[in-house]
């Protein structure tokens, strides 16, 4: 007989989350409330309760799980990184997601991955249903309720790249059960839906919430129409079916003007402020609220740092010889002299400072979304100049291109790894869109070359939903 899992968790718990870890600096409560035993129409009834929960849902995307690799959105995205060519990682934490030893029904991976996204998508419901329920003013339902559809969005969104192929290769495989209102005791699992089904209501969740957005928010932690531009702007490279709407989200995100976008006060001191103009969206930190040594890829990339915990990650000397010796970015050194191939550099991109927020977005990228949305769109010269926006400012030596075709794109793709590296996966999630392999080179520690299409390309579904839920086969993972 099968119960189903309890992987989501009630609107009181959620309340003491938001209640209780909104930091002194972005602080909107003038005073604590009483949270004992608190019900959803206290929870809902007004501005400073859902503010109040809505806070303690961005809380949970850092939140300090079990392990180092299994702590929050952004292990979510160091397992994706460390997966690629580009970055190489040592005897440590990630070392099963580097060496693709991750995906069976039982491991960490798979099942932090599943629990953590799928709770946030129930937060997301939870707060869809409170407001939609309530007595606040329309205006304040339409915002909230747009916040809480780009959560459920965001997070359905990384499901479909964890645990479903790539969309234009199997849009039919069904693998994601999809939840539209919250949970409860009773409950029973609702069964798998197709990958287009699952994409369909990111899309939707997405473009009505687009809607209702304002321009202003709280902080950079919190949601606004540009972070939901920009989401729809990623979902729309995976499904390849809208270049111009690709194009024109972009540009809302980055404000249209690549050249005034791009310039950015991270490289060179540690990616760690969030008040860089660049970020779009990011995920906060101060001395109360920090996720410690859980927090990728500070904690593993940076080897000189007091305290640096891990100095696990180095990076591929054939990605270093991609960066001219007067790109900003190229902040890679030999600091260990090693005879060791890949331990030969190491990157001071990321500084571990116990209180760095970690960028979920940043313009630049939707620069280069927009350059990618124009070259299949057949507007190189367009393209030749998103690139070299980017290109000019981290490089005075920079050359504007003069490739095309697949040249281009290839020097699209490119750039996207050289600017985003460490930071959302990017080399990891262009190889399975693109259906392209990830073949290693030869100083790599663990060597595995993934064929295009490879199943390597998504994890299994943990086998403690398939035993709780009677609406998914037990055959799934065959």
């Amino acid at each position: 007989m099968k119960k189903i899992k309890n992987f989501k968790r009630l609107v009181v718990l959620l309340l003491l989350i938001g209640l209780t870890t909104v930091s002194c600096s972005e602080e909107f409560l003038d005073e604590p409330k009483n949270t004992d035993g608190v019900t959803a129409d206290v929870v809902f009834a007004d501005n400073s309760t859902v503010e109040a929960f809505i806070t303690g849902i961005f809380r949970v995307f850092r939140s300090q799980y079990s392990t180092v690799d299994t702590a929050g959105l952004q292990s979510i995205y160091f397992a994706r990184t460390i997966k690629g060519n580009d970055l190489i990682q040592a005897p440590s934490w990630y070392s099963f997601d580097y060496a693709h030893e991750n995906r069976e029904p039982n491991y960490r991976r798979t099942i932090f991955n599943w629990d953590f996204s799928y709770d946030l998508i129930n937060q997301a419901n939870t707060l869809i249903e409170g407001v939609t329920n309530s007595s606040l003013d329309d205006g304040s339902k339409k915002r909230y309720i747009a916040i809480g559809k780009t959560i459920r969005a965001f997070y359905y969104f990384q499901l479909a790249l964890d645990y479903a192929p790539n969309y234009n290769t199997d849009s039919n495989a069904s693998r994601l059960p999809i939840y539209t209102e919250p949970a409860t005791g009773a409950s029973v699992g609702n069964p798998t839906s197709t990958t287009a089904e699952v994409y369909a209501l990111i899309k939707s969740d997405l473009t009505e919430a687009i809607a209702d957005l304002p321009d202003s928010r709280t902080g950079k932690s919190y949601i606004n129409k540009a972070v939901a531009q920009g989401i729809l702007a990623r979902v729309l490279l995976v499904t390849q079916d809208d270049w111009n709407l690709a194009s024109s989200l972009a540009k809302e995100a980055y404000g249209g003007n690549a050249a005034a976008a791009v310039p950015s006060t991270s490289y060179g001191t540690g990616f760690q402020d969030m008040t860089d103009p660049e970020w779009i969206w990011a995920m906060y930190q101060d001395e109360v609220e920090s996720a410690y040594y859980y927090g990728a890829p500070a904690n593993l990339t940076d080897h000189l740092s007091a305290p640096a915990f891990y100095k696990a990650t180095y990076v591929n000397k054939y990605f270093v010889e991609t960066f001219s010796d007067t790109d900003e970015r190229k902040l890679f050194i030999n600091f260990y002299g090693s005879s060791t191939p890949y331990r030969e550099f190491i990157t001071t991109k990321f500084s571990f400072t116990l209180v760095e927020d970690f960028p979920i977005m940043r313009k630049s990228e939707m620069v280069l979304v927009d350059a990618e949305a124009q070259y299949h769109l057949g507007n190189q010269g367009p393209a030749h100049d998103l690139l070299f926006a980017l290109q000019s400012d981290r490089d005075p030596n920079a050359v504007k291109s003069t490739n095309t075709g697949q040249a281009l794109l290839d020097e699209i793709l490119l750039e996207r790894r050289k600017e985003l590296y460490g930071e959302i996966g990017v080399e990891f999630m262009d190889a399975k869109r693109y259906r392209k392999p990830i073949n290693r080179d030869e100083v790599h520690r663990v060597i595995v070359n993934v064929p295009a299409d490879s199943e390597l390309f998504w994890l299994k579904i943990p086998e403690k939903e398939i035993d709780a839920n009677p609406n998914i086969d037990d055959s799934i993972n065959n």
